[in-house]
């Protein structure tokens, strides 16, 4: 019943998905998020530790009661709870809903924000929002980027994942109406990401690309510049990074260790490379990554899947860091609060636990 009953807004949910997985430069391994409202109040949102790429109509998402959820954000206010995060998350777990069909997956962390926001939601870790995103002088990079766009945007400031995230943007939201007459159709979140809304599924990908194109441009490049990441196999069970630009901006030696772990951008740098990621150590230990600072070449001994997640991140990384300089902006890194609340955070060493493991 459920599925009959909104095939076409999951058929096009899984779309909209795939389209936004289909490219490193928007999501790095199980970054980002996507949703859809549904019948009933329902929403589908992208469970937590799977790819975008592998939503399908019915499978690797979970379904909550998106108007409960909604209704809590919109007419509760942080200081009412004890832990706000901890009344989000239960509030959440409590509109988890059951499908006949649907495998039982934990939803995305970030499903407050989907609940409050239109039809269609795609949220990335693009690479050219973080240009934006992740330079102290975010909001004039914005206001020159979106000069002239027939929609408005918002920003919010780095703000740890969960319920504070959630209240921050339905604060922005309500802002930029009161300033515009328009519900922001896209939020820039500082050191995150981005994300796009409509109600219309080509609407909100077309407001996507044409945000990242905007933010691209404010840097001299073009919002599909991003190098090719591939990996190849040079013994079982051992990658190379076969990404040239990798490589060679790695050699140049303007990248070490203690900066790539201790001055992360974004959480998902923090996730994937901390624990994992090394230089110019002398054998490579399983599920490790190890990088060779005087020629750049980077060795994974993991499973195909989980390297390809190592050498899209670490690409990503570099590529921003590489072109916010280039641009002589000052670069936005994480706080060691926000550092801590992540390394510490249990949702995301779920997710990591899960990258590579989806088919």
């Amino acid at each position: 019943m459920f599925f009959e009953k909104n095939a076409t807004l999951l058929k096009e949910f899984s779309r909209v998905s795939k389209t936004a997985g289909a490219r490193a430069d928007y999501v790095q391994g199980g970054g980002g998020n996507t949703s859809v409202k549904l019948s009933d109040g329902l929403m589908a949102i992208k469970a937590s530790g799977f790819c975008l790429s592998d939503i399908e109509p019915d499978k690797a998402y979970a379904v909550l009661d998106g108007a409960a959820v909604r209704e809590f954000y919109l007419t509760s206010e942080p200081d009412q709870f004890e832990n706000v995060e901890t009344a989000g998350s239960t509030k959440a777990k409590e509109s988890v809903k059951t499908i006949e069909g649907l495998a039982q997956l934990r939803p995305s962390v970030e499903a407050g924000f989907h609940s409050i926001l239109k039809k269609f939601v795609v949220h990335t870790h693009s690479v050219y929002a973080n240009l934006a995103a992740c330079a102290v002088n975010c909001k004039e990079i914005c206001e020159a980027a979106f000069a002239g766009a027939d929609y408005s945007w918002g920003m919010v400031p780095y703000v740890d994942p969960g319920a504070n995230l959630t209240f921050a943007i339905r604060n922005e939201l309500r802002r930029v109406e009161a300033e515009t007459g328009k519900v922001p159709s896209i939020i820039i979140m500082q050191n995150h990401g981005i994300i796009a809304h409509d109600d219309d599924p080509d609407a909100c990908l077309a407001l996507h690309a044409d945000a990242n194109e905007r933010l691209a441009k404010q840097f001299g490049i073009t919002g599909d510049c991003f190098p090719k990441v591939e990996i190849r196999e040079v013994e079982e069970g051992l990658y190379e990074a076969a990404t040239p630009y990798l490589t060679e901006a790695l050699a140049k030696g303007d990248y070490t260790e203690q900066f790539l772990l201790e001055q992360p951008l974004y959480p998902d740098q923090m996730v994937f490379l901390i624990g994992t990621f090394s230089m110019d150590k002398d054998t490579v230990e399983e599920g490790q990554c190890v990088a060779d600072s005087k020629t750049g070449r980077v060795l994974m001994r993991m499973d195909a899947k989980k390297a390809q997640v190592l050498a899209e991140t670490l690409t990503a990384v570099v590529f921003v860091i590489t072109n916010i300089k280039a641009a002589g902006h000052p670069l936005s890194t994480m706080g060691e609060a926000a550092k801590n609340f992540i390394a510490n955070w249990e949702s995301e060493k779920y997710r990591k636990s899960l990258a590579g493991k989806k088919g």
